[in-house]
């Protein structure tokens, strides 16, 4: 049995990006960004997991699993997870990684689609093709899910762990599914973040009008396929639909009973996305 791949890091302006290269097919190469979660610990460690849910993908392509920046001063990480400015620190990633050669597809999903929008806009030589799940342009002041962002970033700055990891089990299942004493956790139990910092700044940039993108949704040009779930209790169905009705002729599918976990509870989710990435090949 061959040997899990390592993370490996890449230099990049104030620190360093994490990435986890799975060789595979001849199609194009997939590059994946996950939620804002990926930032409470670093990829090195954790190369198991990613290589159990990612490698189905490398029967027909090569996949690149990329992490949030890894700031050299702590003090750094408002500045450099904010969602334009980790776009710029993938864009570099990719081109430094052997054995990738760009353009990708990129397959993001929650936080990670912010970034792959900008990565796209300002990065266009880069991308291919899109699949974006649960993903919202902008988190403006009379949204749910700015409610929630800011109920996570307020027990993630106190240091209540315990009570973070319960209220996102919780938000994460689809609306009305659970009760919320089947998420409750004892502080003892629960391993403190290694690197908070960077899950933080991530939390307060995303709630940045300056990370906003809805308005140039327009200039995207590549196929983009856009998922949801119909009981996503962190990024409302609406704000998802609006990132596929403004992106030209973007395709949008919903599981009405799916919450925000759209690659692990979507109907269908790998064969969808299986298929509409070959279309690209």
């Amino acid at each position: 049995m061959p040997e899990d791949p390592k993370a490996v890091a890449i230099p990049i302006p104030g620190g360093r990006i994490e990435a986890i290269l799975l060789p595979g097919g001849p199609g194009v190469p997939l590059l994946v960004l996950g939620g804002v979660e990926t930032g409470l610990r670093p990829m090195s460690g954790s190369e198991h997991a990613h290589l159990r849910r990612w490698e189905r993908r490398t029967a027909h392509r090569p996949v690149v699993i990329v992490g949030r920046p890894l700031p050299d001063d702590p003090a750094s990480a408002p500045t450099m997870m904010h969602p334009r400015a980790m776009a710029g620190a993938i864009a570099t990633g990719v081109r430094a990684l052997r054995g990738l050669t760009p353009p990708v597809a990129v397959e993001a999903e929650s936080g990670g689609g912010r970034i792959s929008l900008w990565l796209t806009l300002d990065h266009p030589e880069l991308v291919a093709r899109l699949v974006l799940s649960s993903v919202a342009s902008e988190t403006t002041a009379d949204s749910v899910m700015t409610w929630r962002m800011a109920e996570w970033l307020s027990l993630a700055e106190q240091g209540k762990w315990a009570d973070f990891f319960a209220h996102l089990a919780l938000q994460l299942k689809p609306a009305g599914s659970v009760h919320a004493e089947a998420f409750a956790v004892q502080p003892r139990f629960q391993p403190h973040p290694s690197t908070p910092e960077r899950f933080i700044g991530e939390l307060r940039a995303t709630l940045d009008p300056s990370s906003f993108v809805t308005d140039r949704l327009g200039e995207i040009s590549v196929s983009t396929l856009v998922l949801a779930g119909g009981q996503d209790q962190v990024v409302p169905l609406a704000s998802t639909q609006m990132v596929a009705e403004r992106i030209p002729g973007a395709r949008f599918e919903v599981d009405p009973k799916c919450g925000h976990m759209v690659r692990t509870s979507f109907r269908g989710y790998d064969e969808l996305v299986e298929g509409f990435l070959a279309e690209g090949d």
